[in-house]
């Protein structure tokens, strides 16, 4: 019976984590110690060749989101900004390795049938049968397959808009968010990626910190 609730309880573990994946991120904070976040800001690309992309469009709107929801004021026009808020973001090419998956099943017992001859002084008898004795479970097997890692990341450093003007950049927060998975676009876990970026913020300084956020594997 032990045998039995042990692979029923790893049977609804698998059926459990396959309904419920997460995208794990790693983030870290770094800031000036009279840093406060509060102020008017401006959101662009790091890489100015990007800042007319639909693409980062689409992403600037949700950092601005994001830093509107933790104290800031958006505005559009970077010169009227105190803070411009630098981004960037990218996917590597992935990186391939052969994983091993173990399978679960029936290693003993169960219904077991017999026959056979019984012979004697008087002559001989058939007989048959079934028999039943409690089935044992476990691992029987495995199956590879090969599998693709991709690292995401998103940064975003924040400098203050006059420090720039004087041609003195001076940087008053960065934060850097990292996450490993399967997903070969980062469209499809940018939501996740920078929700564990701004989770908390603005964090502790110079702490390394691991968020699990919930995903829909829309991918």
């Amino acid at each position: 019976m032990r045998n039995i609730n042990i692979w029923l309880i790893l049977f609804m573990l698998l059926i459990f984590l396959s309904g419920c994946a997460t995208v794990h991120t790693k983030t870290t904070a770094f800031y000036t110690p009279d840093y406060k976040n509060t102020g008017t800001i401006a959101v662009v690309a790091a890489d100015a060749a990007v800042n007319s992309s639909l693409e980062f469009a689409h992403y600037k709107k949700k950092f601005e989101q994001k830093l509107a929801a933790n104290g800031y004021t958006i505005v559009s026009n970077p010169s009227e900004a105190q803070y411009i808020a630098l981004v960037a973001y990218g996917i590597d090419n992935g990186k391939s390795s052969i994983v091993s998956t173990p399978i679960f099943g029936q290693t003993g017992g169960g219904s077991t049938y017999s026959s056979g001859t019984v012979y004697s002084s008087r002559g001989s008898a058939t007989y048959s049968g079934t028999s039943y004795t409690m089935p044992t479970y476990g691992v029987v097997g495995s199956a590879t397959s090969s599998q693709t890692m991709y690292t995401r990341a998103i940064a975003l450093d924040i400098i203050d808009a006059q420090s720039l003007k004087d041609g003195t950049p001076k940087k008053v927060y960065e934060a850097r968010a990292k996450s490993s998975g399967s997903c070969s676009v980062i469209a499809g876990v940018f939501d996740e990626i920078l929700e564990g970026m701004f989770k908390d913020f603005p964090g502790i300084s110079g702490k390394v910190r691991s968020v699990n956020v919930t995903w829909d594997g829309d991918c």
